[in-house]
C-alpha cells in the first residue's frame, strides 16, 4: 500500500464510525495533506482522482466494502457494527429518532413501533444544509478545493436497514432533537416528542393512545410541552395541547390560557387529523372532540 493509503486506514482505524461516506472519508484524507505528516506527498490538497486512488487501494485490501444495506457508503471492516438507529443517524446528519420510536426510548409507551421512524428536512432544507455543513466542515480549504471535491450529499435510506424498517418523516420544521450521550443516536426532545403526538398521531399509536399518554406523563414534563408547542408555528397545534393540558388535565397554567387567542369561531378544526369532523365540541377551545 502507498504512504497514503496506510495513513488513511490508520485514521480509520482510530475512528468511532463502522460505516463512512465519500465525504468522510475524502474530508480525512484532505486532514491528512494539510498535516502534511504523511512522506511523498508533493500538492497541498488532494484531487478527487487522488483521493479515490487510494479508496481502491483499501477496498482491494479488503480494509473497506460497500455496506450491505447503503451500497454508496463505505463499511469499515474492522468496526464493529451498530444498531439500526445508531447506524442510520451515524450515517446521515440530518436525522433523529421520532414519533412512536422516541415516545419507547423514553420510556412513555409499551408499544414498539413496528418501522424505526425518523425525522428528516424537506429536500429543499436538507439542500441548503448540505451546502453549509460542507462549509463549516473544510473553513477556507473548502474554496481553496475549488470544485474538485469529494461533495457532501443526502443520504438514500434503504426501507430496511439491519432487518429493521426504516419510516422517514420529512418537515420543513427540522429542530428540537439532541444527541444521546456516549451514542450516535440523534432524538427528539421530550417536548418535541409530545409535539408530534398532536400534530401526527397516526405514527405515535393514535390519538387514543396519545390522550393516554398525555394523562400519564404530560404533568412531569408541562414546561418542556408548553416551551415547544409555544414555538410552534402551527396554531392549531397550539389549540390541542391547550384543550388536553387544560380541558382534560384540569391543568391551569397562564402560558396555557394563552393559547385561546389561536382558537377560531366557525373552523373546522379537529382534535385528531385523521379523523372527520365531529358534532361534540370544545366551545372553549373551539375544536371538534372527534377522537
Amino acid at each position: 500500500m502507498t504512504k497514503l493509503a496506510q495513513a488513511l486506514l490508520a485514521e480509520l482505524d482510530q475512528q468511532d464510525k463502522p460505516v463512512l461516506s465519500n465525504y468522510e472519508l475524502f474530508r480525512i484524507v484532505v486532514a491528512l495533506y494539510q498535516r502534511g505528516n504523511v512522506r511523498y506527498l508533493r500538492d497541498r490538497l488532494p484531487t478527487r482522482v487522488s483521493f479515490r486512488r487510494t479508496r481502491e487501494i483499501l477496498r482491494v485490501h479488503g480494509h473497506i466494502r460497500p455496506d450491505i444495506d447503503y451500497a454508496s457508503q463505505w463499511r469499515i471492516v474492522s468496526k464493529p457494527d451498530l444498531s439500526p438507529e445508531e447506524l442510520v443517524c451515524s450515517i446521515d446528519p440530518f436525522c433523529y429518532v421520532s414519533h412512536l420510536s422516541a415516545m419507547q426510548r423514553y420510556g412513555l409507551t409499551n408499544r414498539r413501533p413496528e418501522a424505526l421512524l425518523m425525522t428528516q428536512p424537506t429536500p429543499k432544507l436538507r439542500r441548503e444544509m448540505l451546502d453549509s455543513k460542507m462549509e463549516a466542515d473544510f473553513g477556507d480549504v473548502f474554496f481553496d478545493l475549488d470544485h474538485d471535491v469529494e461533495r457532501l450529499k443526502a443520504v438514500t435510506h434503504p426501507d430496511i436497514v439491519r432487518d429493521r424498517r426504516l419510516s422517514l418523516v420529512a418537515t420543513k420544521f427540522y429542530r428540537n432533537f439532541m444527541n444521546v450521550r456516549g451514542s450516535f443516536v440523534r432524538i427528539a426532545t421530550i417536548g418535541q416528542t409530545f409535539l408530534e403526538m398532536i400534530d401526527s398521531p397516526d405514527l405515535c399509536g393514535g390519538m387514543l393512545h396519545v390522550m393516554d399518554v398525555w394523562r400519564e406523563h404530560a404533568g412531569n414534563f408541562l414546561d418542556e410541552i408548553i416551551e415547544v408547542v409555544g414555538s410552534s408555528e402551527k396554531p392549531i397545534l397550539k389549540v390541542r395541547a391547550g384543550y388536553i393540558l387544560e380541558g382534560v388535565l384540569g391543568i391551569d397554567d397562564l402560558r396555557v390560557q394563552g393559547w385561546l387567542a389561536y382558537a377560531q369561531r366557525g373552523s373546522s378544526r379537529v382534535l385528531d387529523p385523521g379523523k372527520p369532523f365531529s358534532p361534540i365540541f370544545s366551545e372553549k377551545w373551539m375544536l371538534s372532540l372527534n377522537a
